[in-house]
């Protein structure tokens, strides 16, 4: 084969691919309406599946874990409850699992399967600061097992946070108890002291050692006062900021199983193509095309 013949040939090559090229489109053209009919099918099967899918339940429960403090009630300290990923771990557990499904009768399949967190947008961990966390339920379960079954996890993983707040808060309780206690003795024995100056009955030694015993009980008043206001306050700070709590927690709605966006898009893509299939496999694009 002379070498002007291979030079043609990638050129006649070209212009068969621009032609074959043409004639589809001008199939495709010409077969628009079954483009446009598989448009429209796909898109409405795509509707009819996200509707016909079945629905689920969604629950969703906002928790904040708690801010830790120094036994002083001055520094912030981290532990779990500073950590986002804590309530990760724990809810995907397998004890904190059965404890919920017990609690709510939802199956664990269901409930392990439908259940995920986020943190709540705002939290800097530069600064040391607790996050607030959502807990979501999905699952195609009675509503009322759903709502339950957040709940019981919002629930488990406060208790499972806030065990070093709990037990602050119980010494402080002690505290408080055994500072009133004191409190009360020293009252007793001030209103003793008070009543025998008041009768005159006392000589003047006796007048003065109770003088200066009623005076030094003032005294211890006054300290256990301030440290019994102090107690007060650490446990309202640990209750109110240390210890984790739910901040919402709401109502199972129904959601759909399948987005109806993306079930229409992706029945309309689908059903276009096909259209295009059936238009360039016409009767008069074969013959045309031989």
């Amino acid at each position: 084969m002379s070498p002007e013949k291979r030079t043609g040939e990638p050129a006649r090559v070209e212009v068969e691919q621009e032609v074959d090229f043409g004639r589809y489109l001008r199939t495709l053209g010409r077969g628009w309406w079954l483009l446009v009919a598989g448009l429209v099918v796909g898109a409405i099967a795509g509707v009819v599946l996200s509707v016909g899918s079945g629905n689920l339940h969604s629950a969703k429960a906002t928790l904040y874990l708690g801010q830790p403090m120094a036994a002083t009630g001055t520094a912030q300290i981290q532990s779990q409850a500073t950590n986002p990923s804590t309530v990760s771990q724990l809810i995907h557990s397998g004890s904190i699992l059965d404890q919920a499904s017990k609690l709510s009768g939802l199956p664990v399949a269901k409930l392990s399967s439908g259940v995920s967190t986020a943190t709540v947008q705002g939290y800097l961990s530069k600064l040391g600061q607790s996050p607030l966390v959502t807990i979501s339920v999905k699952a195609n379960a009675p509503r009322d097992q759903v709502t339950k079954a957040t709940r019981a996890l919002a629930d488990l993983v406060i208790a499972s946070v806030s065990a070093y707040p709990r037990t602050k808060i119980a010494t402080l309780n002690a505290e408080m108890t055994s500072y009133t206690a004191e409190m009360a003795l020293i009252d007793k024995r001030l209103n003793a002291l008070n009543a025998a100056i008041a009768t005159g009955s006392l000589s003047a030694l006796e007048q003065q050692v109770a003088l200066s015993s009623a005076t030094v009980s003032e005294q211890r008043r006054g300290t256990v006062s301030d440290e019994l206001q102090q107690a007060q306050l650490l446990l309202a700070q640990a209750r109110t900021v240390e210890m984790g709590s739910v901040v919402t927690s709401s109502r199972a709605v129904k959601t759909a199983a399948r987005s109806r966006k993306n079930s229409v898009i992706v029945g309309g893509a689908l059903g276009l193509l096909i259209g295009a299939l059936c238009a360039l496999a016409l009767p008069g694009f074969r013959r045309r095309e031989s």
